[in-house]
C-alpha cells in the first residue's frame, strides 16, 4: 500500500485527505509577504547610500524619501515575522492531526539560522542611534550600520525561502506516510453551449383564467363560425365535450364546470373526440384556458 501511495503522489493541497491545504496557502502567502518586503528593503537599502554618499549634505526630498520607505521596512519586517508565525503554526498544526510531533518535521536548520538572523538585525536596529541630521557623527553611524543590517534581512528573506521550500517537502512526506486517502479533485465541467441548451428546461407560460374576457371571445368565434365549435373539458384523468352554438346564453355551461378543469375551444371537429385530447389533434387556433 506505501508503495501504490508513492507512486500516485497526490498533490500537496489533496494529500491526506486534503490535511495539506491551509498549509499550501499559507506557504504561498508568506512567500508573497517576503517578496514585498525584498522589494521594499533594497529600495531602502538603495536610498541610505545615496544619502550617506551624499552628507553632509543630502538632498532634502532624498532624505524624506528614505525616511518613508525606512518605515515602510520596518513594518513589513515585523509582517513578515508574523505571517512566519502563522505559517509555522498551520504547518504544526496539520504535522499534529497526523500523529506525528511538529518540531522533529518543521524544525530545520535554514529555520532556526532564519530566526536567529531576525532577532539580530531587530536588537542591531534598536542600539543604533537615532537619525538626526543634527548629530552629524550620529547620522553617518546609523546609516553606516543600517547597510549590513538591510543586507542581512535581504538575505534572511532568500534564506526563509529555502527554509520554507525545505519545511514543505518535510510535511509533504508526513502527508504520505499517513496512508490517509488524497481528497478527489473534482474537475469542473464545462458544458458546450448545446449542451447547456439541451438541459434547459423549457419555460411554459401559464395559461389565461377562462373569465369574462375569454368567454366573450368564445362567444364572438362561434358567431364567427355560424355552427357550434368543439369545447373539450379537462379536469384530472377524466374529459367531456360540449358544443358551444353562435348567440347561445353559456352562463349554465359555465357554472357546470369544476374549479381547476383546461378548457379548450377548437375551431373544426376532432376526428376522434373519444380517442384523443389535444395531443393529436392539431389546431394552430385552439383557445384555452382554466377555469378558476
Amino acid at each position: 500500500m506505501t508503495q501504490d501511495v508513492a507512486a500516485v503522489r497526490p498533490p500537496f493541497r489533496l494529500a491526506a485527505g486534503g490535511a495539506g491545504a491551509r498549509v499550501e496557502w499559507a506557504t504561498w502567502g508568506l512567500l508573497a509577504v517576503a517578496g514585498v518586503f525584498a522589494a521594499v528593503a533594497a529600495d531602502d537599502l538603495a536610498y541610505v547610500l545615496r544619502v550617506r554618499a551624499a552628507l553632509p549634505s543630502p538632498d532634502l526630498h532624498v532624505l524624506v524619501a528614505g525616511q518613508g520607505l525606512g518605515t515602510a521596512q520596518m513594518v513589513l519586517f515585523f509582517v513578515l515575522l508574523a505571517a512566519v508565525a502563522g505559517w509555522y503554526l498551520l504547518s504544526a498544526a496539520a504535522v499534529r492531526g497526523l500523529g506525528e510531533e511538529p518540531a522533529t518535521v518543521l524544525r530545520t536548520t535554514a529555520l532556526t539560522v532564519f530566526q536567529v538572523g531576525a532577532a539580530a538585525t531587530l536588537v542591531a536596529g534598536a542600539t543604533l542611534p537615532h537619525a538626526d541630521l543634527l548629530a552629524a557623527h550620529g547620522f553617518e553611524v546609523r546609516l553606516r550600520w543600517m547597510i549590513p543590517i538591510l543586507a542581512a534581512r535581504l538575505a534572511l528573506v532568500v534564506l526563509l525561502g529555502v527554509a520554507v521550500f525545505g519545511v514543505r517537502r518535510r510535511v509533504y512526506a508526513a502527508l504520505l506516510r499517513s496512508r490517509l486517502a488524497p481528497r478527489r479533485s473534482r474537475p469542473q465541467e464545462r458544458a458546450s453551449l448545446l449542451e447547456l441548451s439541451k438541459r434547459a428546461v423549457p419555460v411554459v407560460p401559464p395559461l389565461p383564467v377562462a373569465g369574462d374576457a375569454w368567454w366573450s371571445e368564445v362567444a364572438d368565434r362561434a358567431a364567427a363560425a355560424g355552427t357550434a365549435l368543439p369545447l373539450l373539458e379537462r379536469s384530472g384523468g377524466e374529459r367531456r365535450w360540449h358544443r358551444v352554438g353562435p348567440g347561445e346564453d353559456l352562463t349554465a355551461l359555465r357554472e357546470s364546470l369544476p374549479p381547476g378543469a383546461t378548457l379548450t375551444l377548437f375551431a373544426t371537429e376532432p376526428a376522434d373526440p373519444d380517442a384523443t385530447g389535444t395531443d393529436d389533434f392539431d389546431d394552430p387556433d385552439a383557445l384555452t384556458a382554466v377555469v378558476r
